[in-house]
């Protein structure tokens, strides 16, 4: 199995109504548009264990990228608009923010 250079991280809090929908989206439409970039060979998606008090879920995915090319070419060409996507598809149902990381031994 291949080991990631780069991961790029987004952590997202899901409103409870419409986590459902959201789910299926993430699986279905978003995830598949990340990896149709060609940046990432790969994909997980993490739930956090631990809640806040109002109930709303949070899941963290991580694309997994195999050079700091790869991850320089979804920063400069790709991550804006699936950004707006995100934004667009659900607008205050969750909030979201990414991170960078670069993998170390």
């Amino acid at each position: 199995m291949m080991k990631p250079a780069y991961i790029w991280n987004i952590t997202t809090k899901v409103a409870a109504a419409a986590h459902e929908r959201w789910f299926t989206w993430l699986k279905e439409e978003y995830i598949p548009a990340f990896l149709a970039t060609g940046c990432f060979y790969d994909a997980m998606i993490l739930k956090l264990m631990q809640q806040e008090e109002d109930g709303d879920p949070t899941y963290a995915v991580q694309f997994y990228a195999p050079s700091a090319a790869n991850y320089r070419q979804f920063a400069e060409l790709h991550y804006a608009a699936l950004k707006t996507k995100m934004r667009a598809t659900w607008g205050t149902d969750c909030y979201s923010f990414e991170s960078a990381l670069q993998v170390v031994n």
